[in-house]
């Protein structure tokens, strides 16, 4: 992923699980490096049935889940990380590794 900007509306953020999610409720998990609130996102993420191929990597159909930034996202400008939270049933929750990104002031 690249740097995204303080502030920033509209940017995709997207996180690859790599086999089929398609049956769970995602969540994405936004954490500014310097303790500041950990942001939960579910409103607006969605698990894509396209495959989408990028410099660095391919993402494949019901296999990411992929959300659009809006105002009061990326409200600190600095090292971040992302994960995917990934509910299958109430005893079947499963998340990703944090991938580390950047905000620019």
């Amino acid at each position: 992923m690249s740097n995204l900007n303080f502030n920033e509306i509209g940017s995709t953020i997207r996180v690859n699980l790599g086999y089929d999610i398609t049956s769970s409720t995602p969540t994405l998990v936004l954490q500014p490096e310097i303790g500041l609130e950990t942001k939960e996102i579910t409103d607006g993420v969605t698990i894509p049935l396209t495959t989408v191929v990028t410099e660095l990597e391919t993402f494949s159909s019901g296999e990411y889940i992929e959300y659009k930034t809006i105002d009061g996202d990326l409200d600190y400008a600095g090292r971040w990380r992302k994960k995917a939270k990934l509910t299958f049933s109430a005893s079947d929750i499963q998340q990703s590794n944090f991938e580390k990104f950047r905000v620019l002031a």
